[in-house]
């Protein structure tokens, strides 16, 4: 399986674990950008409601019109202005229920701008309210995607579940190093809620990458058993995020293991070995960075036994300005065998940063060859 770093390095990865690079950015766009925890996630909606209302030119809450059944009326203009027009949007029978036995329940209205089309966000308590009025005072640059997580990490386990969910999209698709600052702010037994939960499966990603900033030897022991089945079975599901906690937490250790059960020894899949590079890199770009000479280590073994696989690293080493493996790569780019567009495409930009001007420059071609 040969599949572009670029695929879970960028976010969410920006974001991921926003997949901890979020796998939601295009695939073959290989430019170096920062880890995020969501690349270990599953995949989410690019644009969170936050993101809507800071977008928007007018944001308001509505419920149903008591004088047209199925039809907006506003209550409250919480950003920009509303000019009083009627709203052309319908409003489902679902809702119109859900309002009727839930008095503190509001629709969320954005429109872009005057005379522009509206959009339904869903339905909010009056917490959730209360945050959307805070986050109306943004402007699109106010805040870091480290900064938004920060805010919403409080509401991660809150009791309003569409609270919580907007929470986890936002935290989901932080800098992993973020991710490493809130390990006060969600409790212990929060984690293990979570991580437990099999009917919110796409939220043990975040949840494990915090587990893994603890070092009280009941967690690591956790973990090691999570991917102790994980081997055993040949499971993929969580491996990176579990590899990434294993790392963080017993550090050189994990990743010599890692390494010797996934790239030396025989009798893997490389969906289950893209998932160690994954957690690899997270930890040598934006977590565990005094352990990069370690990683460096473990990306040679993989040169050596998967060849197949040395895009999916080039872009690290070409940003680590690690050139040691300049003949390597050469070699395993000239044999071409197994490699994809964007693996010749990463492994020709680290040969020829690594170059400084002499004979290696090499020249990507669409055709998938170099001149």
């Amino acid at each position: 399986m040969n599949t572009s770093r670029r695929d879970w390095r960028t976010g969410l990865t920006s974001a991921a674990l926003a997949s901890l690079m979020c796998m939601i950015a295009a695939a073959f766009l290989l430019t170096a950008t920062p880890a995020h925890a969501c690349v270990l996630c599953m995949p989410y909606p690019q644009v969170t409601n936050a993101d809507q209302v800071v977008g928007s030119g007018t944001a308001v809450f509505a419920r149903e019109n008591p004088a047209r059944r199925f039809s907006y009326v506003v209550l409250e203009t919480f950003k920009g202005r509303y000019d009083g027009s009627a709203i052309p949007l319908f409003l489902d029978s679902t809702t119109a229920r859900a309002l009727q036995l839930y008095p503190a329940l509001q629709v969320i209205l954005v429109q872009n701008g005057p005379g522009g089309a509206w959009r339904a966000l869903g339905m909010a308590g009056r917490e959730y309210q209360s945050v959307m009025r805070q986050v109306a005072q943004w402007d699109k640059s106010s805040k870091t995607l480290a900064e938004r997580a920060v805010f919403f990490a409080t509401y991660l386990r809150h009791e309003d579940r569409r609270l919580a969910e907007l929470a986890f999209l936002e935290v989901a698709r932080a800098p992993y190093a973020t991710l490493r600052d809130l390990k006060t702010r969600v409790a212990r037994d929060d984690i293990y809620r979570t991580v437990n939960d099999l009917f919110h499966v796409e939220w043990h990603g975040l949840y494990i990458l915090m587990l893994g900033m603890s070092d009280r030897p009941d967690d690591v022991a956790f973990v090691r058993g999570k991917l102790k089945t994980a081997a055993k079975y040949g499971l993929t599901i969580n491996l990176g995020a579990y590899a990434t906690a294993l790392i963080e937490m017993t550090g050189a250790d994990a990743v010599t293991q890692l390494t010797e059960e996934y790239f030396v020894e025989p009798g893997r899949s490389n969906a289950e070995r893209l998932e160690i590079v994954k957690a690899l890199s997270v930890q040598g770009t934006g977590g565990a960075v005094e352990l990069r000479s370690a990683i460096v280590e473990a990306y040679g073994r993989l040169l050596a036994h998967h060849p197949e696989l040395a895009g999916n690293v080039a872009t690290d080493l070409s940003d680590w300005k690690v050139v040691r493996f300049v003949p390597r790569l050469r070699e395993i780019l000239n044999a071409g065998v197994g490699l994809d567009e964007a693996s010749h495409f990463a492994i020709a930009m680290y040969l020829s940063s690594a170059d400084k001007g002499g004979s290696s420059k090499a020249v990507f071609t669409r055709s998938g060859g170099l001149r």
